[in-house]
């Protein structure tokens, strides 16, 4: 996936955006359990984001008020077995004629039913079975 510094987000979908990461934020705090990890700790977890993107263990793709939603799911095993969500929009770009991917937002949990909250839309990818 190539990466763009210089991409231009018109004002209407900055707003978009930003009402629908509350919307996830409500979700997330809703569905929340005590034992879960923290929004405090997200940030300890940002150095598996680039990899949850590239190599996720299932995407998914669906619309929301026209705009196109894409989501990666990635489990990780390490000292705190967790799942990591990122959740972004596509949006055209004319002069690379491509699809740019914008995040909206990205956590982390040990919760099932909350990362099955996200799992939503026509899988786009799964793992590779041997």
């Amino acid at each position: 996936m190539e990466k763009r510094d210089d991409f231009f987000i018109p004002e209407e979908v900055a707003e978009w955006i930003g009402l629908k990461k509350s919307q996830y934020l409500s979700k997330i705090i809703e569905m929340g359990k005590p034992d879960d990890i923290g929004f405090e700790q997200y940030h300890l977890f940002d150095q598996h984001i680039p990899g949850t993107i590239e190599n996720p263990d299932k995407a998914f793709e669906s619309e929301d008020e026209d705009q196109k939603i894409r989501t990666y799911v990635r489990s990780y095993r390490t000292d705190v077995d967790f799942h990591q969500v990122v959740v972004g929009m596509l949006m055209d770009d004319k002069e690379m004629k491509a699809s740019v991917f914008i995040p909206i937002i990205s956590f982390v949990s040990k919760n099932d039913e909350l990362i099955k909250e996200f799992c939503v839309g026509q899988v786009i990818s799964r793992p590779t079975l041997n």
